[in-house]
């Protein structure tokens, strides 16, 4: 493990304790499931982990904020003004990692694990493809809210820019109070109700062709190990890894072995609130 994969995983600690003590259903999912069987542990090369629960259990755990210890934060649109996703991350705010995407955001930039939710996709068996347009819309309206980023800081080198770009920030704001965008891209989401579906996913996923499976893939859940400690991943993992991604033992050609977060600043030790200042970013 790398020094970062290292902090993900006191992450990851922190969140199965709470998971455990509230009687959470958690799986890990995407890469950081493919990790787990294939490699014990993290991709050599990942720089995140992704969990995932059914709704019921995620809307719980979007409450035990006062669970945590105190330099963690769960993050939502609801408790993070300007954070624009509709999905959780789990942060903690003592350290640092600025991603480049989100590097004029104003919102908590600790180091976090993912916390996605389960939702029901369709109350009949189909074709996994033809529910991707669910998650495309989905990622069309996560897209549209992108615009509050615009927001700078403004500098004497840049003031015209800086200008332009914040007053296009702020006119999307006043169209979007409350963030009503998340609201509905929330009710959207858990139309079909997780208990009465036959195939569930997660609609913030990457894999749009691919995100609806049996429920009955998350019914139970499976012991296994990731570096040296136990977690949860789907009780038919093998099932689920291969309607994911094909060949899954396979190792991928050696120029896509590569994180996919890029940080214009990263810190193990150093709240992002202090980072900020002293970097001037």
């Amino acid at each position: 493990m790398n020094d970062l994969q290292k902090k993900l995983l006191e992450i990851l600690k922190e969140f199965i304790r709470v998971c455990e003590e509230e009687h959470l259903t958690y799986f890990l999912v995407g890469g950081t499931c493919l990790g787990a069987i294939r490699h014990q542990g993290f991709i050599p090369w990942d720089d995140d982990v992704d969990v995932a629960m059914p709704r019921p259990d995620y809307e719980k755990f979007l409450t035990l904020q006062h669970k945590f210890k105190k330099n963690y934060f769960i993050q939502t649109y609801k408790t993070d003004k300007n954070y624009i996703l509709n999905f959780a991350k789990l942060r903690d705010s003592s350290t640092t990692f600025i991603e480049d995407f989100y590097r004029t955001f104003q919102i908590n930039h600790g180091i976090w694990i993912d916390v996605f939710p389960l939702d029901g996709m369709s109350k009949k068996n189909k074709k996994p493809a033809s529910l991707a347009y669910k998650v495309r819309y989905v990622w069309w309206n996560t897209f549209m809210m992108y615009l509050p980023g615009l927001r700078r800081k403004i500098r004497k080198q840049t003031f015209f820019k800086d200008i332009s770009l914040s007053l296009v920030s702020i006119l999307f704001f006043w169209l979007n109070i409350c963030h009503l965008r998340n609201k509905w891209t929330d009710h959207y989401m858990k139309r079909i109700p997780y208990e009465k579906a036959y195939l569930v996913g997660n609609l913030v996923g990457n894999n749009h062709k691919k995100e609806a499976m049996p429920k009955s893939l998350f019914e139970s859940s499976k012991k296994v190990l990731f570096e040296g400690i136990e977690v949860n991943v789907p009780y038919d993992y093998d099932k689920y890894l291969t309607l994911l991604f094909n060949d899954y033992m396979k190792l991928p050609p050696i120029d896509k072995q590569f994180g996919h977060h890029h940080n214009k600043g990263l810190s193990l030790t150093i709240g992002y609130k202090d980072y900020i200042k002293e970097h001037r970013l």
